[in-house]
């Protein structure tokens, strides 16, 4: 399998004239290419960025959260074959005496019991005007 990483990408900037003129000349007075020069630049700011200490700082932070992601992930897809948990306790077998009952009239979650809209009836037809 290929290395990805001495796969080339294509970069194109937009710069104004006077610095592509500086650049140009750089290039002719060191006898090189402007692409040479450009490649040193950027490897010289990639250096700068390794001993910027904010910016460690901050691939520091990054990584741990990456890592903790991984687990995160690691965890669920162990989890998916492990034995299920067992089921949550009757909520009736939780709740004070007398409260149970009520419970049985009142549908789950405290709500209303699901109606039509329109005012239509189960098993009645509403009729268009």
């Amino acid at each position: 399998m290929p290395d990805p990483s001495n796969k080339e990408v294509t970069l194109a900037i937009r710069i104004d004239t006077a610095r592509h003129a500086q650049l140009t000349w750089i290039a002719e007075l060191r006898d090189s290419s402007l692409k040479a020069e450009c490649f040193a630049a950027v490897d010289a700011y990639i250096e700068a960025a390794k001993n910027d200490p904010d910016l460690m700082a901050r691939a520091s932070a990054a990584r741990a959260a990456i890592e903790e992601e991984a687990k995160a992930r690691q965890a669920a897809i162990d989890n998916l074959f492990v034995v299920s948990p067992p089921p949550p306790p009757n909520q009736e077998e939780d709740l004070p005496a007398g409260e149970a009952e009520d419970s049985a009239e009142q549908p789950q979650g405290g709500r209303r019991p699901r109606q039509r809209r329109g005012g239509q009836q189960a098993g009645d037809e509403q009729t268009e005007g």
